[in-house]
């Protein structure tokens, strides 16, 4: 079937009054997309902004995508927006400025002109208008991008946020721990055996044995998979002690007062020669979970006065540690410069306590291990008596010596005085039954996996802002909007949707090709009544001579090279 020929002649009517209503009006000529562009350009600017915040000193492993490249889509977004938005103010202008009494063509031109062409914006001279300052401050847009590039680098640094941790530690030690077994038996879960008829604590089972060797060598305490990558902070709940402290003194005869005589005298002299211990860390075995330490030493260098004794009773509670998490090297451990004062007491275990029971022949102790090794740790005596060639010192343990204060001896003599170890053994102490919470743990039991947030502090690659590259980089992308911004106005005074369409714009000064039955169409009603009608641009004759112009094809031929043509 052959193609129908394109009309040669153009028919249209004009019926007066029955086009389109013009319909002016703020909401019903609110210019949706260019508004909608807008915001678009402003919330690509504030994606960079938000970027840029939320990356500054944050770990480069916490982010999938580099920062970098969520601002090149920021910076990319906003500038497509940016220049769609100016296409569709321009072309609100060029309606806007149509209306105007006393507009000229020339003034519709450069309205156009401007908006299309940066260079004829840049050189427009007297003819400058808000349309071509729109048109050079968006074509500088761009600039943004690598502004933004530069305001995201990487460094090495400290971060510091909160974490979610997962550690396995006991609220309170199960019945016993770690007995001495080869198999899972009853015994596997106790720190000691009892043994004579006063149930005194005389062997540690040998998983225990591990862990007080581990604090005796001062070994790291490790665990796995905490959740910690760096250095932690946090508040640890587990089993632990609560002590009550007293102190007292004791007298001190090293040297005969004056004044005495006769029996008296002679009394003094003896005491000086049976001596006294000048210092002394004894453990007392209560039982039922229960032990004592005691202290005394000589704090002075006076020869006749007083001992400084100091007494404490400790007793098993569930308390909250301050702990220092080590993500480097999966360790953990009790906050540096934190005692036992600082551990937050949540409850006192009930007393008196199940110890010593009797199963299979053998008297196993869920402390009694625990009291034991501290004993064997910390037990310690300096005794010191006037003898045939004058005073002399007898020793056991080693405490003793690690705290006679230096420079004090000159010669063996009731000079001789000691630093208070009492706070240093509360700490050993602390942190050995927070070892055996920790080894006692089972992670098969509830209640013994502690889900906690920490305060953790990473060195590693971080993210750092440039605010100052940002803010350039806002600036240039603000400029390009707020010069395109007033462009919008007086959108209310128009009454249709308009475009720059040649279609529109040349039926709007009457083009008689597109003289249809409403003045008032849009673009789009246009096409649909004279969209098949044949055109083209060339010469036309008329009774007033030849022309070049738009026309139909029939009555429309080709320019020849140097012809000349009419107004």
């Amino acid at each position: 079937m052959s193609k129908a020929p394109i009309t040669s002649t153009y028919r249209y009517e004009t019926v007066e009054g029955l086009g389109n209503p013009w319909q002016p009006g703020f909401f019903r000529r609110v210019p949706w997309l260019g508004l909608t562009a807008m915001l678009g350009a402003m919330v690509g600017v504030l994606g960079a902004v938000a970027v840029l915040y939320l990356s500054n000193n944050k770990p480069v492993q916490d982010w999938s995508l580099q920062p970098t490249v969520y601002l090149a889509i920021a910076s990319a977004a906003t500038n497509i927006f940016l220049h769609f938005a100016l296409t569709e103010a321009v072309n609100l202008t060029w309606w806007r400025r149509a209306l105007k009494n006393k507009t000229t063509v020339a003034d519709l031109h450069h309205c156009w002109e401007h908006g299309q062409s940066l260079w004829v914006a840049l050189t427009s001279g007297r003819q400058f208008s808000v349309v071509a300052l729109a048109s050079i401050l968006v074509a500088l847009g761009p600039i943004n991008g690598p502004l933004l590039q530069r305001a995201s680098r990487i460094q090495q640094g400290y971060f510091e946020r909160n974490t979610d941790l997962h550690i396995n530690i006991a609220p309170e030690l199960p019945e016993g721990f770690t007995l001495f077994s080869d198999s899972d038996s009853l015994y596997d879960r106790y720190t000691g055996y009892l043994s004579t008829r006063g149930h005194f604590p005389n062997l540690l089972t040998p998983s225990f044995v591990e862990v007080a060797q581990r604090f005796n060598q001062n070994s790291s305490i490790f665990i796995a998979d905490s959740g910690c990558k760096g250095s932690c902070s946090a508040q640890l709940r587990g089993a632990g002690l609560v002590a009550n402290c007293s102190i007292s003194d004791a007298p001190l005869h090293l040297e005969i007062p004056d004044g005495l005589t006769g029996e008296e005298q002679d009394q003094e002299a003896q005491n000086i020669v049976q001596g006294t211990d000048i210092f002394g860390t004894y453990f007392l075995w209560s039982g039922n979970g229960l032990f004592n330490l005691g202290v005394q030493h000589k704090a002075t260098k006076d020869c006749l006065g007083t001992l400084v004794v100091r007494n404490c009773t400790f007793r098993p509670a569930v308390v909250t540690y301050p702990v220092s998490i080590n993500g480097n090297t999966s360790s953990i451990s009790l906050a540096a410069g934190t005692t036992i004062s600082d551990d937050t007491v949540d409850e006192v275990v009930p007393w008196p306590l199940d110890e010593g029971s009797v199963q299979s022949s053998l008297n196993i102790s869920t402390y009694g291990g625990f009291f034991k090794s501290l004993s064997d740790t910390y037990s310690s005596s300096m005794h010191m008596n006037f003898g045939a060639i004058g005073f002399q010192i007898f020793n056991e343990g080693a405490l003793s010596n690690r705290y006679v204060d230096s420079g004090v001896l000159e010669t063996l003599n009731c000079t001789m005085s000691f630093r208070d170890p009492t706070d240093d053994i509360i700490a050993g102490i602390r942190e050995l039954f927070f070892r055996t919470a920790l080894a006692s743990a089972d992670a098969t039991r509830p209640a013994d996996v502690q889900r906690i947030t920490a305060q953790e502090s990473l060195n590693t690659p971080i993210y750092t802002s440039s605010y100052r590259f940002l803010a350039l980089a806002v600036l240039f992308s603000l400029l390009g909007w707020l010069a395109t911004l007033p462009l919008f106005t007086g959108w209310w005074r128009l009454g249709r949707a308009v475009s720059l369409s040649p279609i529109e714009t040349a039926k709007a000064f009457g083009a008689p090709g597109l003289r249809t039955k409403d003045s008032n169409a849009r673009v789009k009603d246009i096409l649909k009544d004279a969209g098949d009608r044949g055109v083209r641009y060339g010469v036309m004759t008329t009774t007033e001579g030849t022309r070049l112009m738009m026309g139909e094809p029939s009555w429309v031929r080709g320019p020849n090279a140097g012809e000349r043509f009419g107004g």
